[in-house]
């Protein structure tokens, strides 16, 4: 008979905000020695000095906003069939 495989569970932790940190609403990248860079919370006009949750929330919450905003132009022709 052939073994079975033993599945391992393991607990995989999901980070709904992997590009933002204390720091940073978003992180565009790293330079070569590891520092990151990006859109500080102060640049999107959210406090730093709040506990990052709320600046997760109100972020998402500007974001949520814009796209709702956007305005979509349906007399734009594509052009493919």
């Amino acid at each position: 008979m052939a073994k079975k495989k033993q599945i391992k569970n393991e607990v995989v932790h999901f980070d709904p905000c992997p590009d933002k940190d204390g720091d940073f609403a978003y992180i565009a990248g790293y330079t070569p020695g590891g520092a990151p860079y990006g859109v500080r919370w102060e640049d999107v006009g959210i406090d730093h000095e709040l506990p990052f949750e709320e600046k997760v929330r109100l972020y998402m919450d500007q974001m949520k906003n814009r796209a709702d905003t956007l305005p979509v132009d349906d007399v734009e022709e594509l052009p493919f069939d």
